[in-house]
């Protein structure tokens, strides 16, 4: 009996050495792993609230650039953002249908108050697929590509 007791204490122990050598081993990999989709989901959000910035910032400037050539001797033709950094970062989130849809394949796109007006609510409206996705939360697409 005390010789059965041994062998069998020193298979629990033995199987208890082998489960915790292999945790050990792969926890650290897990941890490290979440780790790593923490970073690139942060680095993801932090991203995509400077592009946020950045549009309303170019579209903010693009405004006054227009309203300064309207005010003036409209000399030559009025302020183009194609080509802009921002509306160029802007472009390919634009929806492919709809009204702000003529902005995605415009060759020219002139910040006046009706422009001004589709291309804020686009930019909301992309912030607000951001959000919902950083919050773990996919919402369903309606007007195109976030």
């Amino acid at each position: 009996m005390g010789l059965m007791g041994t062998v069998v204490g020193a298979s629990a122990v033995g199987i208890a050495g082998v489960a915790r050598s292999a945790v050990d081993t792969l926890l650290p990999g897990m941890v490290s792993s979440s780790n790593n989709k923490h970073q690139m989901k942060f680095q993801l959000h932090s991203q995509r609230c400077d592009a946020i910035q950045r549009w309303r910032s170019g579209l903010a400037d693009a405004r006054d650039g227009y309203r300064q050539w309207a005010c003036g001797p409209r000399i030559g033709d009025p302020p183009n953002v194609v080509g802009d950094e921002w509306f160029e970062g802007l472009r390919p989130h634009l929806p492919t249908t709809g009204e702000a849809a003529k902005y995605r394949f415009a060759h020219e796109v002139h910040c006046d108050n009706q422009t001004l007006m589709l291309l804020s609510l686009e930019i909301g409206r992309v912030e607000r697929v951001w959000t919902e996705e950083a919050k773990g939360r996919r919402r369903r697409l309606r007007n195109g590509p976030g």
